[in-house]
């Protein structure tokens, strides 16, 4: 065998010559996709028998640096484990995948500085943290039954879902770090579900179909009593198209839960000293729609994974319970343009946030004034090898809180993928 490969070699010359340079590239230290991930090593061979581990480690060092609040930097870090194991090569059935999302958390950030800022300038540091803890994981078994339908349950990251989105992508980790342009709020979507969802794609569109405890799934009454307060559908449908052969899709999502709210215009009954009578009212139901877009305006003609392009959002909900009424963003984004930089990321994007016309109303006895929250953020990833990556990003935030001053925060974050 081996002497039938040489001469295959020899008759093929240069084109053998740059797959084993191609090869030697790849076992480089400075070019390998991650860390410990070569030829020979045993990330390798876990893969070739359905067994896939990634390891990344990010870490921030972030700080107010103008408007109100605790200007003091502060630094943290987040671990994330991911386990992707192939039923097939495990011996299984074709088309089963079971997935492991474990999260660490460690150290302090920058959220919620006294700055009057509500939503998180750090979208990595905030999940599961938000929630009560600095550890999650989540578990997602997927049975594809062919190409174009999939079928998976458990209880999902939607970080991770937010991350997979082009352009824009990253879930905080390696591109936006604000969460409403990294995670877009919704107000109807909590950051860890239950539930289910189906994925069809046909000639005209992609279709997704998302069934889902309304509750935080951080909640462990969410495992033990699931849909005990109501359900949640979610159906979307991305429609690709192309512009002077680059890519780009149009999606429009539609959301309706028979869960019940707080009836936002009894805010101010909530914070009663004890003793006196509180009137909360509910609020029956709710919904959301949105539509976004993403259009690529260059590929690369080398690798046509990468390129940049515009995106944005647009959406209205019932505002009430839902605080958020609506919310809008667009920018740019991807890879960067610059010569002989073709790995390293930029992004700049303007966003929007609205709260309900109830939930102003209601602060207003309060002696609190409540506005929207507007702001801009813009970021270079840089790409000291496809494993080490070094962000820095800058955030101008107007708060929802129209007594504090416009916060500005600076950040740098790297990134090791093991």
């Amino acid at each position: 065998m081996s002497l039938a490969v040489s001469s295959l070699a020899l008759c093929a010359g240069p084109a053998a010559a740059q797959d084993a340079s191609a090869q030697a590239a790849t076992n480089s230290i400075w070019t390998r996709p991650s860390l410990l991930d070569g030829p020979g090593w045993p990330k390798a061979g876990m893969r070739s028998d359905g067994v896939n581990l990634d390891v990344t480690l990010t870490q921030f060092g972030q700080e107010l640096l103008s408007g109100d609040g605790n200007k003091a930097p502060e630094y943290g870090g987040k671990l994330d484990v991911v386990l992707t194991l192939d039923g097939q090569k495990l011996g299984l059935w074709p088309g089963l995948s079971l997935n492991v999302h474990q999260e660490f958390l460690y150290g302090n950030d920058a959220n919620y500085q006294g700055d009057g800022t509500f939503i998180p300038v750090n979208t990595a540091m905030a999940f599961p943290r938000q929630g009560g803890a600095d550890t999650q994981t989540s578990i997602i078994v997927t049975q594809r039954f062919s190409p174009d339908v999939s079928l998976s349950l458990g209880k999902f990251n939607m970080l991770d879902a937010a991350s997979r989105t082009p352009l824009i992508g990253g879930g905080g980790l390696d591109t936006f770090m604000n969460l409403g342009l990294a995670a877009p709020i919704s107000g109807v979507t909590p950051p860890y579900i239950l539930g289910g969802s189906l994925t069809v794609k046909t000639a005209p569109a992609t279709f997704n179909l998302l069934v889902y405890d309304p509750r935080n799934a951080q909640d462990s009454a969410v495992l033990r009593y699931p849909f005990a307060d109501g359900v949640t559908t979610s159906l979307s449908a991305t429609v690709p198209i192309s512009l002077g052969g680059l890519p780009g899709f149009h999606s429009f999502r539609g959301v309706y839960s028979t869960q019940d709210g707080v009836d936002l215009r009894d805010v101010p009954q909530l914070i009663l000293p004890p003793g006196f009578p509180t009137m909360i009212g509910s609020k029956s139901h709710y919904w959301y729609v949105s539509y976004s877009f993403q259009q690529y305006l260059y590929r690369s003609p080398n690798d046509p994974r990468k390129g940049w392009g515009v995106f944005g959002e647009i959406s209205a909900s019932d505002g009430n319970p839902n605080p958020i009424d609506r919310h809008y963003f667009i920018g740019i984004g991807g890879n960067s343009p610059l010569p002989n930089r073709p790995d390293d990321g930029l992004g700049l994007a303007y966003f929007s946030y609205a709260l309900s016309n109830e939930l102003n109303q209601a602060a207003e006895p309060l002696g609190i004034e409540l506005g929207k929250e507007n702001g801009v953020e813009a970021f270079y990833n840089v790409a000291i090898t496809p494993w080490f990556r070094v962000t820095a990003d800058i955030q101008d935030v107007s708060p929802f809180v129209r007594a504090n001053a416009r916060a500005v925060f600076g950040a740098l974050r790297t990134q090791i993928r093991f």
